[in-house]
């Protein structure tokens, strides 16, 4: 019994420990820096472009390196100074999932926040909605100088390319304090 009363306290206690995180975000400024790279890991996954979440992936990224680009900085494969990587949270009232195909870290941390976040609220059930994290790593350093979110309703009724520039303006959402001076 005592067994179980130490099993149960422990269990107890770190429900409560991780029901108290944050996610940490930083937020470091563009200024000093001159080129950047998209992360993707060398993954085995093709795109499938009937896929909804493929789909996004690659609005996400256009929207990223344009937003980018259109602040001087330049994309380099080799010498970029920056990495970028983001990630993909998807979530209905039931389930939360991430796409990690772009995102450094495993995002464990920042998926259990935003699933935990969701179960607070009371919303209807067929409630879904989607966020991009995105994290700006220097790369000299290997820290995370810049991270910060945007997020959107789900909404099935728009055209493709309205929800395509949905998902484009939660990109530069995103981004923006990044570039500002």
């Amino acid at each position: 019994m005592n067994k179980l009363y130490s099993i149960l306290s422990l269990s107890l206690g770190i429900v409560l420990i991780s029901g108290c995180s944050t996610i940490d975000l930083p937020k470091g400024k563009s200024a000093g820096y001159s080129s950047f790279r998209l992360y993707q890991h060398q993954a085995s996954h093709v795109p499938d472009f009937t896929n909804r979440e493929d789909r996004v992936n690659t609005y996400l990224q256009a929207a990223l390196k344009e937003e980018f680009e259109s602040h001087g900085l330049k994309e380099s494969e080799q010498d970029a100074e920056l990495i970028v990587a983001f990630l993909l949270i998807v979530q209905d009232t039931a389930v939360t999932t991430a796409i990690s195909d772009y995102y450094i870290t495993s995002g464990s941390d920042i998926l259990s926040e935003a699933h935990r976040r969701m179960g607070k609220k009371n919303l209807p059930g067929g409630y879904e909605a989607g966020a991009i994290v995105v994290d700006i790593i220097d790369k000299k350093s290997g820290e995370v100088i810049y991270r910060d979110f945007a997020k959107r309703e789900v909404l099935d009724y728009l055209t493709p390319a309205e929800k395509e520039q949905r998902a484009r303006d939660a990109a530069v959402e995103a981004v923006a304090t990044f570039f500002r001076k």
